[in-house]
């Protein structure tokens, strides 16, 4: 049996751990998924360590606010502690792999990771960079992580024996007795991963894409989901979505920045929690957060094309998912996006990351070739069918699992 563990069941690692999951028991493997936040969805997902309690609540807010107030602006950095111990023995029966996914201010890691036998093979899916650094989920230019954290660019206070440099050492002393295997979710994360020198401790590493279900995200004709969505048919449509539409490093801004340079101004169609970062004067339709797939296949299909403005992504699940629903895609060669977007076919990609300029001419270049992006959205739905399901994604960790138990 294997256990997968993610914080939550939303944003794109709990999605992620959650279609290979129901992926893996249609394919006979024996899997249960253990969470903190979210709904379950049967009797093989389960909470656990949750804060459901008036005390818990505030606890966890509060060792949140605290940690938020030591980062500088726009920096992100995670303690591998948290607020209480995690042992893995309150699950019960121990299972024959763990499976780590996104498990961060959930999971305290010296309890849980020091709780499991040494000999226990531990898949960790890496979504972003934090357990292979100091804390930090995305290093940037900074390349401590490399040899050891310290004097860390996100904190307010670096210096060189700082909290990043205290957490890589908590790592280093739980990672040396496990039977740890890493899992990059694209070659460009695979290939960070072995960059740090947390991932020596590592008994192997490799690359397994995401994937999604193609039956459920499927193009719908796009006259009809835009009159479902209640929006113009003859409009130019731009759309962007993500979990948190005001955190920094998804590009709210670079995109408004992109729209407002072109000649004729579209309709901007979101999805996606908490307050747009950018510009408030767009022409736009906020349509909050979407859980069910048929809505979200009603979102791309009703798009011209989908923007992913990150500056950093891993992978990015929005971009199959538009793909999926024969939309083509926009987004910097960032990352993973390299991995998915195949650049003058299934959508475009700018060389120059974070350039405005170059966001604004590949949205130019769509709005005025209408019949190819229709050639690219049906190109972008043949690459996930490929490349990108959950069958495959299903295949490849029953096929690591299978080889770790052997």
């Amino acid at each position: 049996m294997v256990a997968h563990f993610t914080s939550e069941l939303t944003g794109g690692a709990g999605i992620a751990a959650k279609r290979l999951h129901i992926s893996l028991g249609r394919a006979g493997v024996k899997s249960r998924i253990y969470f903190g936040a979210g709904e379950a969805l049967d009797n093989t997902t389960i909470p656990v360590f949750q804060n459901r309690t008036f005390f818990w609540r505030n606890v966890a807010a509060l060792a949140t606010s605290w940690r938020n107030r030591q980062t500088a602006p726009g920096g992100f950095v995670t303690s591998p502690r948290w607020i209480r111990k995690t042992p893995i023995q309150a699950i019960g029966k121990l299972p024959q792999v763990v499976h780590l996914h996104w498990v961060a201010r959930w999971l305290d890691l010296p309890s849980f990771l020091g709780s499991l036998p040494a000999e226990l093979p531990i898949v960790w899916s890496i979504h972003d960079l934090i357990p292979v650094t100091g804390g930090c989920h995305y290093p940037g230019e900074c390349d401590h992580f490399t040899r050891h954290c310290g004097n860390c660019p996100q904190l307010k206070r670096p210096a060189r024996f700082d909290e990043t440099y205290r957490f890589f050492e908590i790592k280093e002393h739980c990672y040396a007795r496990l039977n740890l295997h890493l899992v990059g979710n694209s070659e460009w994360t695979t290939a960070q991963i072995r960059r740090s020198s947390l991932a020596t401790h590592a008994k192997s590493i490799r690359t397994i894409h995401l994937g999604l279900d193609p039956e459920q995200f499927r193009p719908v004709d796009k006259l009809a989901a835009r009159r479902a969505l209640g929006i113009p048919t003859d409009r130019f449509v731009i759309g962007f979505g993500c979990s948190d539409l005001s955190e920094e490093r998804k590009g709210g801004r670079r995109l408004s920045d992109a729209i407002r340079a072109l000649p004729e101004p579209p309709l901007l169609l979101t999805f996606g929690a908490s307050h747009w970062a950018g510009s408030s004067d767009l022409e736009m339709l906020q349509l909050g957060v979407l859980q069910s797939y048929r809505i979200q296949s009603l979102f791309y299909s009703a798009v011209d094309v989908f923007v992913m403005p990150s500056q950093a992504e891993t992978f990015g699940n929005t971009t199959i998912e538009a793909m999926a629903c024969e939309t083509p895609v926009v987004a910097y060669a960032a990352g993973g996006l390299k991995d998915v977007v195949v650049s003058g076919e299934t959508g475009l990609l700018e060389p120059e990351i974070g350039s405005v300029l170059g966001l604004t001419r590949m949205l130019q270049w769509m709005h005025s070739h209408p019949s190819e992006r229709q050639t690219m959205g049906r190109a972008g739905r043949a690459r996930v069918v490929e490349h990108f399901t959950d069958d495959l994604m299903a295949t490849n960790y029953a096929n690591l699992y299978q080889e770790l138990l052997s």
